[in-house]
């Protein structure tokens, strides 16, 4: 018998009428995954008919891309690598315009530049004699060959982001369905 007040709808006779003979607990439960190429997912739906007739459904859907998450660490690798790049390439780039303009070396600003971004050019100092082109100004090659370095050195590591987090690619792929339906 239903917990309706009212009779049930003669043209459902043939079919069920909702909850009508379903009794309190869980009515189905469905379960279904697949694995494809590094992806998996996972859908489970349950419903549940409470004592008073009320009837509650879950769904709780799961979705896992290991080529999603190997996507996400080439591009954050991609993106700082090249972000201190750039940070590095204006500072050396600046120090190059500085000497080549003959900038005075008592300013605070030259002199904090000049001493940052001497570490950074420290390495390749001797490699080809620095031209003097005037009083203060000096042609420094060794600030070029230095940008140069850098920029093959980024370029290096992100390439090697790019192989060792490369997606994976599978031939084999394989999906499941479970289908469970309870009655209480």
């Amino acid at each position: 018998m239903s917990n309706q007040p009212y009779s049930p709808d003669p043209r459902m006779r043939n079919s069920q009428v909702p909850y009508e003979d379903q009794t309190y607990g869980a009515g189905n439960e469905t379960v279904r995954s697949a694995n494809a190429g590094g992806a998996y997912s996972q859908s489970q739906h349950e419903s549940y008919v409470d004592p008073t007739g009320n009837r509650f459904e879950n769904r709780e859907e799961v979705f896992e891309d290991k080529n999603l998450r190997r996507a996400n660490i080439r591009y954050w690798i991609t993106t700082i690598t090249y972000f201190l790049l750039g940070v590095l390439e204006v500072i050396l780039l600046l120090r190059f315009l500085f000497r080549l303009l003959g900038a005075n070396r008592d300013n605070g600003f030259i002199m904090f530049l000049y001493n940052l971004s001497h570490v950074f050019v420290v390495a390749f100092n001797g490699i080809f004699n620095d031209q003097t082109l005037g009083n203060n100004s000096v042609f420094e090659t060794s600030t070029l060959i230095a940008m140069i370095v850098y920029a093959l050195v980024a370029w290096g590591i992100v390439s090697l982001g790019r192989v060792i987090y490369g997606p994976q690619l599978s031939s084999r792929q394989s999906a499941m369905m479970t289908r469970r339906r309870q009655r209480s």
